[in-house]
């Protein structure tokens, strides 16, 4: 490995390989980040995180002569991860080697960065990928400050992160930034297997909607499900790249995102939220119903009652799903606020 790489070593494939006279410790070794990076003119309070994140992906390999005890033709090599590697089924630790060796196609990076402005000046690491159902936590830290120009450092970090995987259909990942994340995100998943795929939920600070972009055209969020409980947008099925639902209140963006698929997110210009009254259902109707509400949180926020979407009205107490939409940022800003 490079011992230079503290940004990100690309997921890799070797085919028709061949290992002749190796012995187990004399297989290969991947290294750990190095400590010294983790410096302000570096990588700031821990170092890079590019040698935890490595797969290599070897397919119809051949052994010949001295074979070591892993003799398989398919196989994965990946970083010894402490957050992230012993969660990943099918793989075993080989700690004289300081690596896990896999077999488990559906390994990936999920590649992700930031495409605000000041993508290279604000910080919002360390970031967490953890699938959900484990305890795993895979800690990112951003790109190293390259820049030097004598006695300061240049102060320019690039917000990109990528992040080894296991993306198996069915699988969900939560990311977690301690600073406050980007505006706008592209997302890519580099695997090997085309059938890879995960679901991917990021938790926003803010109660500003989001939207999926594939194609440079808007990815609509799933429809409407009054059957769920509580009802609410349809849950991510999988059903194909970009299927994507923003759950109000809570302030979660969930999307699917599959192989040789990019994805963008930026923000939808609406605020999605719902409040709950001690009424039935007749007696809110009875006392004038949407419209009444709409003039009434109109006047409230001093907006334009065209501006508010009623999305759901249910019992239970009596809870009205509704969304405020507005293309003025800063309007919506001080919406929040209020």
């Amino acid at each position: 490995m490079n011992a230079y790489a503290s940004d990100r070593l690309p997921a890799s494939v070797f085919e028709d390989t061949t290992f002749e006279n190796i012995a187990d410790e004399s297989w290969g070794h991947f290294m750990p980040p190095n400590p010294k990076w983790a410096n302000v003119k570096d990588c700031g309070s821990f170092p890079c995180t590019a040698p935890y994140n490595v797969l290599l992906s070897f397919k119809d390999t051949k052994f010949a002569g001295q074979r070591p005890s892993f003799t398989q033709p398919d196989f994965q090599l990946i970083s010894n991860n402490p957050g992230l590697s012993k969660y990943i089924p099918g793989c075993t630790e080989r700690k004289d080697n300081n690596l896990w060796v896999c077999q488990q196609s559906k390994l990936a990076e999920l590649l992700f960065e930031s495409e605000d402005s000041d993508k290279k000046d604000r910080g919002m690491q360390p970031v967490y990928v953890s699938l959900q159902g484990t305890e795993m936590n895979n800690k990112l830290n951003s790109y190293m400050d390259h820049v030097w120009d004598g006695f300061y450092s240049g102060q320019i970090r690039l917000s990109r992160f990528p992040a080894l995987i296991y993306a198996e259909k069915g699988t969900e990942y939560n990311i977690t930034f301690t600073g406050s994340p980007a505006k706008k995100f592209r997302f890519e998943l580099k695997a090997h297997d085309r059938y890879a795929g995960t679901t991917v939920r990021i938790p926003y600070p803010s109660a500003e909607s989001r939207k999926i972009i594939k194609n440079g055209q808007v990815v609509e969020m799933n429809q409407w499900d009054e059957k769920a409980s509580p009802p609410g947008y349809g849950a991510v099925k999988q059903k194909f790249c970009g299927e994507n639902r923003f759950i109000g209140v809570k302030n979660i963006l969930e999307f699917y995102i599959t192989p040789d698929c990019m994805l963008h997110i930026a923000p939808r210009n609406a605020i999605q939220t719902m409040v709950r009254m001690e009424w039935t259902f007749d007696e809110f109707f009875a006392g004038g119903g949407t419209t009444t509400f709409m003039d009434r949180v109109a006047g409230s926020l001093g907006i334009h009652a065209s501006t508010i979407k009623i999305v759901s009205v249910y019992e239970g107490s009596l809870v009205v799903n509704y969304a405020i939409e507005n293309d003025d940022v800063e309007a919506l800003e001080n919406i929040q606020q209020a």
